[in-house]
């Protein structure tokens, strides 16, 4: 029943903020471990800032691509498509399946997904002129627990994590690192108050984790549903600012 409304709600959101590009220097690229779409940064010869999006389940790579018209033009934009596919334009992370009344992550596919996803960052960074140390990873619900999953466990290659409608994966608690660079994260947490797909007690549940692991959290609260609003995208375009 959950995976029903998750596809529903993700595919319901991908249709309202999906968008084709217009701009000859996006490109989908299928040649790395994920498929993606790519900005790139205006000043090719400059090493730029990489901003990796996310999408949420049951939706796919153009979802989130449609806000990289927004983003700097000093950052190269790339928007990955998970590598599960549950339909014709659809694709998940991992599964989840409620136990007990409480939501439960198929851990193998994820672990997978958070691979493949180090893997891919890894070969842009080579292949573009990508400063290696201003990378920032976020998502929107399962995209945003991949966001947060990929930091927490490889904080020495992010530099900051954006939440957008996600939760805290309680059962990622072993794989989280004990590096000093942990600390040195900052993250970008969104949550709408009238979400009723996942309750905005998961947000403040989610900040005061991360707060306790000594990470940054600068928090957006908005009188919205499960979905990203405008004054949440502007107080996160502010938030990439410090970078």
């Amino acid at each position: 029943m959950l995976q029903k409304i998750v596809l529903i709600l993700a595919i319901q959101f991908s249709i309202m903020i999906s968008c084709k590009s217009q701009n000859n220097n996006n490109s989908m690229t299928t040649d790395t471990s994920l498929q993606y779409i790519i900005r790139q940064s205006k000043d090719k010869n400059v090493s730029a800032h990489l901003l990796v999006l996310l999408h949420g389940h049951g939706s796919n790579e153009n979802d989130l691509f449609s806000f990289s018209s927004q983003i700097p033009e000093n950052w190269i934009v790339v928007s990955v498509r998970a590598p599960y596919t549950l339909g014709e334009n659809s694709y998940r992370w991992y599964d989840v399946k409620m136990v007990n009344e409480k939501i439960v992550v198929n851990i193998e596919e994820e672990e997978k997904s958070k691979i493949k996803l180090m893997q891919l960052i890894s070969e842009i960074t080579q292949k573009y002129n990508v400063d290696s140390k201003k990378i920032i990873v976020a998502g929107f619900s399962q995209g945003a627990n991949m966001a947060s999953s990929v930091s927490l466990t490889k904080p020495e290659k992010i530099a900051g994590f954006g939440v957008f409608s996600g939760r805290f994966v309680n059962q990622l608690k072993p794989y989280i690192s004990s590096s000093v660079s942990l600390k040195s994260l900052k993250c970008f947490l969104a949550h709408g108050n009238k979400d009723n797909m996942l309750p905005i007690s998961y947000a403040r549940e989610n900040q005061q984790m991360l707060q306790s692991l000594g990470i940054s959290v600068t928090f957006s609260e908005d009188v919205v549903a499960h979905s990203i609003s405008p004054k949440q995208f502007g107080e996160f375009l502010q938030w990439l600012d410090q970078f």
